[in-house]
């Protein structure tokens, strides 16, 4: 019987792997109250108030679609309970 020797490899994802990226460090801002509109406003160590972004879309997930499957746009649910025949 003879000894063999491998070479142990490296998984392929260590081998992708860096170091992560520098960062910018941002100075915290403070949420004061706005009395007019009962919101905060974010005020940065200078005193500066910081730009609102834009809110996100709200979802219309919760809004039911009827199936619209004929040719004609119209719908075509229960089409197939219509009538006895076979």
């Amino acid at each position: 019987m003879t000894a063999t020797t491998s070479t142990r490899l490296a998984p392929w994802g260590v081998t992708r792997m860096r170091p992560f990226p520098a960062v910018a460090v941002l100075p915290a801002v403070n949420p004061v109250l706005n009395p007019d509109t009962q919101v905060p406003d974010w005020v940065d160590p200078d005193g500066k108030v910081t730009p609102k972004m834009d809110k996100h879309k709200k979802s219309e997930t919760s809004k039911e679609t009827t199936t619209k499957t004929s040719l004609d746009g119209n719908p075509d649910q229960g089409s197939d309970q219509q009538g006895d025949s076979d």
